[in-house]
Order: C-alpha cells, then structure tokens, then sequence
C-alpha cells in the first residue's frame, strides 16, 4: 500500500525505475542462516490464507510483526497502513536471521519466514504498490533452496542462492514453483526505502541470464506498458462508472498505453481517466476514486497521478471503498482482489466482514460517515452507510458530534 517512505523527497512514480530483480552486495554466510531456521522447524508455521493463490505447502513463520497484532494472518503479514513493528521473541533465538536485519541501515517492518514445499507452485500476481517505485522494498534471502525452483519475476526466471540477498520488485508479475524434492525457505524482509537502501540498490547487480526450467514458459520480453486485458461479458465496470459519475467524481474514457500506477486508470485534475480495454480489476476504480473522494475539495480538484503516501489517506481509501462495494452489492472480492493490497487483501475482507471498520474513525471525522453511536445520535444509518460519499471543507468532526 501506499505507506510512508523516510528520505524520500519526490513522489514515489518519480524514481527512475529499476530492474526487476537485483542482487545486493550484502552477503550472509548460509551455514549460519541454516543453523537458524533448524531451531524453528518445529514452530508453527501459518499457512498462507490466500488459499485460490497457491496449490500445495505454502506457509510462514514471523521474526517481526505488527506490534499488538495477535491473530496469525496479522502477525505474519504486512498489512495496509501499519508502521509500528516489533521484533518477536523469536528473533532473539535466532542469532544469524537478527544479524541480517541489523545489518540493514533502514527502517525495517515485516520480516518473515517464508517456506514453499516441494511440489508447491504460487500463480502469478503482483502487488501494485510494493517496490523501488512507491518507496517500500522486499528483500529475499535465500535460507535453503534446490536448482528445481523456478522464481519468475516479469517473466525472467531469478536463481537465488543460499545467503544471497536480492531485491524483487513485487509490483511486477512474479510467480513461484518448487519441483525439487526439498523445501524452499526464503527470509523475506519489507523495508522503507531511504538513502542507505537506495545506494545498495543502485550499485546492485542484474539477475544474470538464468537456464529455463523444463517445467516452466520461456522467458517473455519486458512490457512497454499494460497489455490488453481479452474481458468476458462484464457488467460491473459499468455499474461502478455509473456510480461514480452519479456521486460526482469525474470520469473519462482513454487509451492508456502506458505504465500507469494501476493499469488502466489514471488520476487527472481530480477526475479517473480509465481505458476499459486495459483495465485488469473494475474494483480498482473504487480505490482510486476513494482516494480523491475523501480529499478536500480544494485539493482533490488538483490531485494528478501523484496520490499521496500518507497511510491514512490509504486507510481512508479502503474503508470508502468498502462501503462503495456494499453499496453497490458486489462481492469484496472485486476490490479486495489478490493482485493488491500486498497479499493482504483476504485480511481486509476477514477484518470488515467481522465488522470491525477500520479508519472509519477518519471517516467519520470528515463528515463522510458515523459509527453506531453517532448515527444513533443523528437518526441515521450507521457505517457502511454514507452521509456523503465526497468530502466537503467544512465537514468535521465537529459536525457529526453536533
């Protein structure tokens, strides 16, 4: 998601890009990181709850986590908006996997153990907010692995070995499979991208050329931009235009050819321009249009392709959103699609769906919703009913209170 960025100066899209896959001049002895991951074989490791992800063994171990989180699918994952982590107990056992994180000079949130079984394969997918581009950084250290593994990234495949660290832009198609005998354990570090981190990547090594796997397609040219999306019969990207027109956000057709932030939609002078034919998720437009919506009018009029990192914003964006799907009748699964939200998208439909609204504090704050007591107070529905769906200046805390 679009979290916060330390040392960053210009919008995140500003970066000159990068290669996909890097490797990094920071090395680890593999002996000692084995060591380490032998202590915790016989801890309990979470499988991933992206379950239409995956097929076979796909699981995770957390080192360091969300502070406070307590339900497994919080701990191991990095969810939308959190800045606050904490080193587990676990960590302290493991004196290799602690030196590793100590060993990078930035700010540092989730870090995990992630291990894919032998036979196990993860379908291609991207997470459209996760690399160099909007200022937060995955790293790969390879704990254990075998030459059957295939990792694709932007269609190439990327031999890691056992101490390497690399970089891998998440934010690109990536898919993985493991035809080897052995389990692949990868430690998997999300990081923020500062001054420090952006010089190892620049002095980073290419991914070299790597054997295709017999099992696996041949390596695919890189895209110039999003490729035309082959539709079945959709009726819901109407309805969400329809929608968006109605409540007043700007919409307009285009051919967008290039690399947008996500394909399909540009955000133009406070208005969505959309290219139906690139479009991957209709859900996607109800984000975006979230973004503008809670800005205030003065901004959101100006607001262009640089939408902001601020997390609440971000926060806001979602819980907009979710309101929009309801109010729409759609399934959460049109926004809160496994493309995005950094694998967390299940989290986000598990947590609203249980009823617990997150950043609907901040919605209600700008005057676009309230939580039961309020509306109770106002002889109104509750959230995920909407007072307004755009926020106005003057709509404030003040104004839901009084």
């Amino acid at each position: 998601m679009r979290d916060p960025t330390p040392s960053q100066e210009a919008p995140a899209r500003k970066r000159p890009p990068l290669r996909p896959a890097l490797r990094l001049g920071l090395q680890f002895a593999p002996e000692g990181l084995a060591r380490d991951l032998a202590r915790l074989q016989a801890s309990p490791w979470t499988p991933h709850f992206n379950t239409d992800l995956y097929h076979g063994d796909w699981s995770g171990l957390a080192l360091r986590a969300p502070a406070g989180a307590r339900h497994a699918v919080e701990v191991l994952h990095n969810a939308p908006g959190l800045n606050d982590f904490a080193d587990l107990p676990v960590l302290a056992r493991c004196p290799h996997f602690k030196a590793v994180v100590d060993a990078l000079a930035c700010e540092v949130s989730a870090v995990r153990l992630l291990r894919l079984a032998p036979g196990a394969r993860i379908a291609e997918h991207r997470d459209h907010d996760l690399g160099h581009a909007f200022g937060e950084v995955r790293l790969h250290l390879p704990i254990v692995t075998n030459a059957a593994v295939d990792f694709r990234v932007a269609g190439a495949r990327v031999v890691m070995r056992p101490g390497e660290l690399w970089y891998i832009d998440a934010s690109e198609p990536h898919a993985v499979r493991n035809d080897g005998a052995a389990a692949r354990v990868h430690l998997v570090v999300d990081c923020h991208l500062n001054d420090w981190l952006e010089a190892q990547l620049q002095a980073a090594e290419p991914a070299p050329a790597a054997a295709q796997s017999a099992h696996a397609p041949a390596v695919s040219e890189p895209m110039a931009g999003w490729p035309r999306v082959s539709h079945e019969p959709d009726d819901i990207t109407p309805r969400i235009l329809d929608f968006l027109r109605r409540i007043g956000v700007r919409v307009s057709t285009a051919d967008l050819p290039g690399k947008s932030f996500l394909p399909g939609i540009e955000i133009e002078a406070g208005g969505l321009r959309v290219d139906p034919s690139r479009l991957q998720h209709p859900g996607d437009l109800l984000h975006e249009a979230g973004h503008l919506a809670v800005l205030p009018p003065d901004q959101r009029c100006q607001q262009g392709a640089e939408v902001s990192n601020d997390p609440a914003q971000e926060m806001m964006a979602i819980a907009w959103s979710w309101a929009a799907l309801t109010h729409l009748a759609l399934s959460p699964e049109v926004v809160f699609h496994a493309d995005g939200y950094k694998g967390d998208a299940q989290w986000l439909i598990d947590t609203y769906s249980a009823g617990t609204f997150i950043a609907l504090p901040m919605l209600q704050w700008i005057g676009l919703s309230a939580d039961p007591s309020h509306a109770e107070a106002l002889g109104i529905a509750p959230y995920p009913h909407m007072i307004r769906w755009l926020r106005e200046e003057e709509a404030t805390h003040d104004a839901i209170e009084h």
